[in-house]
């Protein structure tokens, strides 16, 4: 009887081990499996991160690629803005140069006439007649509204500003302020207004002084810069 009871025990025993080591076998296996999960699901995210890293760095280096051909193409464009500025320009300065000229030749014609005229002793139509025609070739109104056409198309908009600032300026004022904005120098615009260089100086501080500048204002700046 007392053996039948050891067995009991032993069988109770055995059965008893057998299950907490089968549970602690799953409750591993479990813990194993949940672990090994866990770790591809980080591995995979780590995946996706650095996918998403090397996407997001290509994706910056070609918006950076794209600013630099943006800023090269601008460049370029700004480059060949400024020459075709600067071809423009000397088109209008040689154009202002003929018509100066045309118009020193014609003024010369003129005084030769008048010459001819008080020592004439017959006083003939003719002299008149031409006289009447250089008048009319020298119109200068005309001469400033083929000049102002040209000007315009290289500095739009820039005798409306100069207009709303200083309304009081002379046709005489605004020509100036334009061969200024054209980077003439004082030698040049005393060329086109056929007066001295000293006499465009003094026009200058006339021009400071009805755009109400200080005398620490540098005209020439202010003009480039309207």
């Amino acid at each position: 009887m007392e053996l039948q009871d050891n067995a009991a025990e032993i069988y109770q025993f055995t059965l008893i081990l057998t299950f907490s080591i089968a549970l602690i076998f799953f409750a591993y296996m479990y813990w194993y499996s949940m672990a090994l999960r866990k770790s591809i699901v980080a591995e995979e995210q780590s995946k996706q991160k650095l996918l998403e890293n090397e996407i997001a760095l290509m994706k910056t280096e070609l918006e950076k690629e794209q600013l630099e051909n943006e800023r090269r193409k601008r460049h370029e464009q700004n480059l060949l803005l400024e020459q075709e500025i600067l071809l423009k320009n000397k088109e209008l300065t040689t154009s202002t140069l003929l018509i100066n000229q045309h118009n020193s030749v014609l003024q010369k014609i003129n005084s030769q006439l008048d010459e001819f005229k008080a020592n004439a002793e017959n006083k003939k139509t003719p002299i008149k007649e031409i006289k009447k025609l250089i008048r009319s070739s020298t119109n200068l109104e005309n001469d400033w509204v083929d000049f102002k056409l040209h000007f315009e198309n290289v500095h739009p908009d820039f005798f409306v500003t100069l207009g709303n600032r200083h309304p009081n300026l002379t046709q005489t004022d605004n020509r100036h302020c334009a061969y200024i904005r054209m980077k003439l120098n004082t030698k040049e615009i005393a060329r086109l207004f056929n007066i001295s260089p000293t006499s465009v100086q003094m026009s200058r501080v006339r021009l400071k002084k009805k755009m109400s500048l200080g005398k620490e204002d540098d005209l020439r700046n202010y003009i480039l810069n309207l």
